[in-house]
């Protein structure tokens, strides 16, 4: 795309330097590493490194168009920069562009939330594909175009990975896109350009304080992608908010949004979708879908209250796009779990083991909860507090294990660079009860934890889920978590034998 084309779209901005009209840009990066002759280089200043004093590198490397928000004259003589007041907003603005706005190719389904993001845009897909629709999927796990599948690194990547990975999607003939959109990347602007016909809100819970600092602020990040959404029509169809009435951000969120509002709910029967008559099992529940006084009977293979959630948020986001609900009742059970959300690890007979991703109060009290629900012997969990995050959701992590498990070995998670003692202490400092032991070693902790299970027992491990890269004092290895359960399972079956 020409240089001239592609600036176009920045409406405040300040050329110094001679941009010649023939620059045809070969791509867009903010990795100066990655420039190469003609490219443009986009100076973010991140939580962690600034972009600006990446520009001689970029530079050196050929980029033939910088662009910045603070002066970089000096390091960029020799080629023309495009000022700009906000290079995050920019970068969006601009990779939409030069990808040729490919979200409005699709139909896109957002869900942002503090739990339960990436069940629902599984859910999503399932149902989808259960239809012969061509899917693609992005979030915290992985991302999925057809069936191929990619590893990502965040949950909402960057908005030149985002657009380029649409950009594909797009080229293959994608007809419906569901995505993870999280807090942080909704303030940092990754999502802007994106055009979605639906926006989930899970629920809001205590999470990822080290950033946002106060409830306030984090509900606000959330806001934005409901206050963004707009109200035009999209698709032939008019966008939708799908909403959670029994969360408390539900009445600020419905006045925030200029689109067309979906209520769901497992408590409220006047919500536009409402579940009655649930009924759980071990691997199973069952609820009666009730909408505008038609009753839908859903099976899903997803256990919990929170699930019956979950999946009315997905059932509500595939009605608003099109899809009748008697088709899509019938295909929610074609998802058989999601990997790293209470996963069954198999191989033992006499008790149950689970691996699930919950790391903030809310979602741990849930999943154990569930857990109790259907466990006949004692409630065994496994977890840590991972360092260089929020602290204050330590100690009322470590109470709620220890209140709500009959015995808990704590361990590590993450540590990073931070002291295990002093992660560890500030966990302590939570409990009242004397139902744990602690095991630095988490694999040790796991091992441990099922050797010590007796027939009926359940043990849960929580906290890391899908995740394999494990950060040991900063030396990065491979722990997952269902392996190491497989493995000790197998140890114990011989024990047995």
């Amino acid at each position: 795309m020409k240089a001239t084309d592609l600036i176009d779209v920045l409406k405040m901005k300040k050329v110094v330097g001679s941009l010649d009209p023939a620059l045809n840009i070969g791509k867009i990066s903010q990795d100066s590493r990655d420039i190469q002759s003609g490219d443009l280089f986009i100076c973010i200043d991140g939580t962690q490194v600034d972009g600006h004093n990446y520009v001689e590198t970029a530079v050196a490397n050929g980029a033939g168009l910088i662009v910045a928000h603070r002066d970089i004259e000096k390091v960029a003589a020799s080629v023309p920069v495009v000022y700009v007041p906000d290079t995050g907003k920019a970068m969006s603005l601009l990779a939409n562009h030069f990808y040729a706005y490919p979200s409005e190719a699709m139909k896109v389904i957002g869900v942002t939330g503090t739990n339960g993001k990436t069940t629902v845009t599984y859910l999503v897909e399932a149902i989808l594909k259960a239809m012969d629709k061509k899917t693609g999927l992005m979030g915290t796990i992985e991302m999925h175009i057809g069936d191929e599948v990619h590893k990502t690194k965040n949950t909402t990547p960057d908005s030149i990975t985002m657009q380029k990975a649409l950009h594909l999607m797009v080229e293959k003939e994608t007809e419906y896109f569901a995505l993870e959109l999280s807090s942080i990347a909704l303030e940092m602007g990754r999502a802007w350009g994106l055009d979605l016909d639906v926006a989930i809100m899970t629920n809001l819970t205590h999470e990822h304080m080290e950033f946002h600092h106060t409830m306030e602020a984090y509900a606000e990040a959330k806001k934005l992608l409901f206050s963004q959404l707009g109200n035009g029509r999209k698709n032939g169809r008019t966008k939708t908010a799908v909403l959670n009435a029994d969360d408390e951000t539900i009445h600020s969120y419905r006045i925030s949004t200029a689109a067309e509002v979906i209520s769901y709910s497992v408590k409220d029967e006047t919500a536009d979708f409402f579940a009655a008559d649930i009924t759980y099992s071990r691997t199973q529940t069952r609820f009666n879908l009730i909408v505008n006084g038609e009753r839908y009977p859903v099976v899903t293979n997803l256990v919990g209250l929170y699930n019956v959630s979950n999946t009315l948020a997905a059932l509500a986001a595939v009605y608003a796009v099109g899809i009748a609900l008697e088709d899509a009742t019938k295909a929610v059970a074609s998802l058989a779990g999601v990997t790293g959300r209470l996963e069954i690890v198999p191989g033992a007979s006499d008790i149950g083991v689970y691996v699930d991703f919950a790391h903030s109060p809310d979602a741990m009290e849930k999943v154990l909860s569930v857990v109790r629900d259907f466990t006949q012997g004692r409630v065994i969990s496994v977890f840590g507090g991972a360092g260089e995050r929020e602290h204050e959701k330590r100690p009322i992590m470590a109470r709620i294990g220890t209140e709500l498990s009959d015995y808990v070995v704590l361990t590590t998670d993450d540590t990073g660079k931070e002291p295990q003692e002093q992660i560890i202490a500030m966990m302590l400092a939570g409990i009242e009860k004397d139902n744990y032991e602690y095991i630095e070693n988490r694999k040790e902790a796991i091992q441990h934890a099922i050797a010590s299970a007796e027939p009926g027992d359940t043990v849960i491990l929580l906290g890391r889920g899908h995740e394999a890269d494990y950060n040991d004092r900063g030396r990065m290895i491979r722990l997952l978590d269902s392996e190491v359960a497989a493995e000790a399972i197998e140890l114990r079956n011989e024990q047995k034998d």
